[in-house]
């Protein structure tokens, strides 16, 4: 994120890092001071400021401002009760860190929905829907939460594919053509092994949708479409992820759905038939868990 580069300062040359010192000290007061100002508060040269911003990837001045202000907007929003990073203290009973836990949930979601532009969501269903095999490239846990999705999308009949390994990932990029898409999912938007699959899956032609954080990144820089995850969490002191985890599960479930609703009877009838040859002899004595058919068989002493 913005706020993170101008305190790491990697490569900035001393001018540069004074202005970056005073860039985070004015924090949204930025809105509305031009380069020229800000480089007079400084005592430094305008140009200085100017090759700040491009150094953090932007064209100019206004462009980082205009990113600053929504990135410090967003980060001054919800998650005022609860740290994504330590949820909970040793002092906290499981009671007590179960009902954090509760709070944390609430406000992921919540964050989650709040970045979320409808209508890339829209376009993204449309990409998934129309190609001819999905391909999800992540490595860690969030492939794990991706095999939910790829599980979800065979039962109406699409075909996705989870790439944990780096290695099995690239080699199977470089078979991808234009109809064919490609996922990736990654919290930096900087993890080296996801990112070379996916360049060489743009190359063939794949379309790429990204999960990643909000900010800049390579991949949300690669990437046809992006869709963000709640960005509270940092790389590595933390518990757990809990907020990326269930902010992709989210994120992955609105997708499904989304898909399932360009043609929602149609795959509804698919599902319903598939999952019914299979589990044919599937039941239970629990009136909410028994489904309708299953009552109709037991009545009629097949089960």
């Amino acid at each position: 994120m913005i706020r993170e580069d101008l305190q790491d300062k990697t490569g900035f040359s001393a001018a540069e890092s004074a202005v970056a010192d005073h860039l985070l000290q004015l924090g949204a007061a930025i809105r509305g001071l031009s380069a020229r100002a800000i480089a007079r508060q400084v005592h430094t040269a305008p140009s200085t400021v100017v090759r700040l911003c491009q150094r953090l990837g932007f064209e100019g001045y206004p462009d980082f401002r205009d990113a600053y202000l929504d990135e410090l907007r967003y980060l001054s929003s919800a998650f005022t009760d609860i740290d994504a990073n330590h949820p909970f203290t040793a002092a906290d009973d499981d009671a007590s860190l179960a009902g954090k836990l509760t709070v944390l949930y609430h406000e992921t979601i919540d964050d989650t929905a709040g970045l979320l532009d409808p209508a890339v969501l829209t376009a993204a269903a449309a990409r998934i829907a129309a190609a001819r095999t999905v391909h999800v490239f992540s490595q860690g846990v969030q492939a794990d939460v991706a095999a939910d999705f790829a599980d979800k999308m065979s039962r109406i009949g699409r075909q996705v594919t989870v790439h944990p390994l780096a290695d099995r990932g690239f080699y199977t990029a470089s078979t991808l053509a234009k109809e064919d898409l490609a996922l990736a999912i990654s919290y930096s938007g900087e993890t080296a092994g996801t990112l070379r699959a996916v360049a060489m899956a743009t190359r063939r032609g794949a379309a790429l949708i990204a999960i990643t954080s909000y900010g800049r990144s390579r991949l949300a820089d690669l990437a046809d479409l992006v869709l963000h995850v709640s960005t509270r969490e940092r790389l590595v002191e933390k518990l757990g992820g809990y907020a990326m985890s269930l902010s992709t599960l989210f994120l992955l479930d609105s997708l499904y759905s989304a898909v399932f609703n360009l043609d929602h009877d149609a795959n509804l009838r698919h599902r319903t038939a598939l999952v019914h040859g299979y589990e044919f002899r599937r039941g239970s004595t629990n009136p909410v868990l028994r489904d309708r058919w299953s009552r109709r068989d037991d009545d009629a002493g097949t089960l």
